[in-house]
């Protein structure tokens, strides 16, 4: 009879014990990665390499194949057509093989990069975050970061992306130029 009790208490216990680790590692920047894009057309891909830390998380058969982060003709080749040397977890390869839109890092400061645009591997035009969002009391926080934008949308057709910021911003950009074409 006396087991029942201790038993429940401790499951109590682990019950607590759990909900208060799991939040706090749910909100912790993910390990930069390895992966692989494809542009809308399919004729290009775009790798994305993790930076050689140990704590990055490397993908063995996409290393097999490329050795450098860039855009690659979608045939196997194994020969960038242009390179980068950045990483981002987020990018929007546009099917002319010319042009990219890298999102910037988990935001922790409005100093950071909000997103930035490319030509051959060339940096054409970037913003950060405090170019884009006008009321920071709208930013949206958690333990460790925080969420600055609402919305965003890449039109491969179009050659545009448009973003929408969480204080009500609404942005049309060039892909092809990096220059706002919309702003309201």
């Amino acid at each position: 009879m006396n087991s029942i009790p201790k038993t429940i208490a401790l499951l109590q216990i682990v019950v607590m014990f759990f909900a208060l680790i799991i939040p706090a590692s749910a909100d912790t920047p993910a390990p930069p990665r390895d992966y692989i894009k494809e542009t809308e057309n399919g004729k290009y891909v775009f790798v994305m390499l993790a930076p050689p830390e140990r704590w990055s998380q490397k993908d063995p058969a996409i290393r097999k194949t490329y050795k450098e982060s860039g855009l690659y003709r979608n045939d196997g080749s194994s020969k960038p057509l242009w390179t980068v040397y950045w990483h981002s977890f987020e990018v929007y390869p546009s099917s002319d093989g010319k042009h990219i839109v890298r999102m910037g890092p988990w935001a922790s400061s409005t100093d950071q990069l909000a997103l930035a645009f490319y030509e051959n591997g060339k940096d054409l035009k970037q913003y950060f975050i405090k170019d884009l969002v006008r009321d920071e009391l709208k930013l949206r926080y958690t333990v460790s970061h925080f969420f600055w934008r609402s919305d965003l949308k890449f039109n491969d057709k179009e050659d545009t992306i448009s973003l929408k910021t969480t204080d009500g911003q609404s942005y049309l950009f060039s892909v092809k130029t990096g220059e706002i074409i919309k702003d309201r």
